[in-house]
């Protein structure tokens, strides 16, 4: 992109950005670099393709660099969500950067070779109140974009764990399932009943947030006159005698009886 001062420039910044974002531990470096990365490279990159060497005022494209930028997060999200990597800040930020490249050499083929500098950016002359509704609006841009980024505490959220039962693949079987969305890490005791052979079975385990632990259990199948009732409860090994969770199932008669 020789020739074009402003579309070099915003091709160095995107790979700086880039590279600070992921590579830099500190997450408040990461967070200021990720901001220009996000939330105006992108626009400045797309709209120059798009205009090519008919460069709108500097406050217009100020502007409607951050608003493009902002479509171009909403529309990346929803492709990085169809792609096994996800959502992560890498893809991301990998994501943004081809962007920022391909849109930067696009944008030097469209306003053809020879051009030394092509458009540059320059400090527009503004008043004081637009001045200073472009740095509100800058400010809460970037506010709002850490404050995304940023976990804030749910002291007064309500953790639960959830238990559930479905039929197995097998004809006697049964699948158990525990997903725990607490606070912090519980151990649990699991209590089958309706186990073949009559005996119930415990399973003892523990789990962290978000997890879940599934169990696949053999039970006995219906007698001639009447289906096998099924029963998985569930406790927390804290509180071994208090009952936290229970569901119940039937397993069918047998088949080929009236």
């Amino acid at each position: 992109m020789r020739g074009h001062r402003d579309l070099t420039l915003a091709c160095l910044a995107a790979i700086l950005c880039a590279a600070m974002a992921v590579a830099v531990p500190v997450e408040i470096v990461r967070i200021l670099a990720a901001v220009p990365l996000a939330l105006f490279l992108p626009g400045y990159a797309t709209l120059a393709v798009a205009f090519g060497a008919r460069r709108p005022p500097t406050p217009t494209l100020l502007v409607a660099s951050v608003g493009t930028s902002l479509s171009v997060l909403a529309l990346s999200g929803l492709l990085l969500d169809l792609l096994p990597g996800g959502i992560e800040t890498l893809t991301w930020a990998i994501l943004l950067l081809a962007l920022v490249l391909a849109c930067c050499r696009g944008a030097a083929l469209r306003r053809g070779p020879g051009r030394r500098a092509g458009p540059r950016l320059r400090v527009p002359r503004l008043a004081r109140r637009d001045l200073g509704l472009l740095v509100a609006a800058a400010a809460i841009a970037t506010a709002a974009f850490v404050l995304a980024q940023t976990p804030l505490p749910a002291g007064k959220a309500t953790g639960f764990t959830a238990l559930w039962m479905l039929p197995g693949a097998g004809e006697r079987s049964v699948e158990v399932g525990v997903v725990s969305s607490e606070h912090d890490r519980r151990d649990y005791l699991l209590r089958l009943e309706g186990v073949r052979g009559q005996a119930p079975r415990s399973s003892r385990f523990g789990l962290e947030p978000g997890e879940e632990k599934t169990f696949r259990l053999p039970v006995s199948r219906g007698t001639a006159a009447h289906p096998t009732r099924v029963t998985a409860s569930l406790y927390q090994v804290s509180e071994p005698g208090h009952l936290y969770r229970r569901v119940v199932s039937w397993m069918p008669r047998k088949k080929g009886l009236p």
